[in-house]
């Protein structure tokens, strides 16, 4: 049976959430920690407006949107033909908690900076503190995307066999403190893993 657009889309969805991702963390670069003074906090949430108003109601609702694409993309390509292991299904429940993730953390952004700008400082500051442990639920939901398609793909062959290994180690990675570095390479797997699956 031939490959529809709309199939032939869902990988896509992935390697343009990776654009996507690289974009926001640009322009959102240098956020406040937990561990920012009250005062601090409150005035880069009111001086970064701007861009977090770009990140967070338009970025993030479109990477929380491909997302949900590029999982199902995943499922299908992770599929076995002998046996139903179950990769492709916590591959998808990954990327549906990560783009649910994505839309809380617009949500967060969005309040954040409006209450900046209504000169609500505690509002503000409690914000940017749910705002500065998004990466709880960014790891742990990319961890499960990842481990399940690099495992998947052992099993099934649908990427290369290093790229599968490096998968696995990303997504281990990002159950260890060194989750940090882990998130700054999911950019580029999600363009070569997209790109990758849609040419099959």
């Amino acid at each position: 049976m031939p490959t529809t657009r709309f199939e032939r889309f869902q990988p896509l969805a992935g390697a343009l959430a990776g654009l996507l991702l690289i974009a926001g963390l640009a322009l959102t670069w240098g956020d406040p920690s937990s561990e920012t003074a009250r005062d601090e906090t409150f005035s880069y949430w009111a001086e970064n407006r701007g861009q977090h108003q770009i990140s967070g109601l338009l970025l993030a609702p479109l990477i929380a949107f491909l997302l949900v694409f590029f999982g199902t993309g995943l499922r299908r390509h992770l599929r076995d033909r002998d046996r139903e292991a179950g990769h492709g299904s916590v591959a998808f429940g990954g990327s549906i908690l990560a783009a649910a993730t994505f839309a809380l953390v617009g949500m967060l952004e969005g309040a954040a900076t409006n209450a900046a700008h209504e000169g609500e400082r505690q509002a503000t500051y409690t914000l940017s503190q749910l705002h500065s442990y998004d990466w709880l639920a960014w790891n742990a939901a990319f961890a499960a995307v990842l481990l399940a398609t690099g495992l998947g793909a052992r099993r099934t062959g649908v990427l290369p066999t290093p790229l599968a290994w490096a998968t696995i180690v990303i997504g281990a990675s990002l159950l260890t403190p060194l989750g940090f570095f882990g998130f700054f390479l999911l950019p580029l797997w999600l363009i070569v893993v997209g790109v990758l699956l849609a040419r099959r």
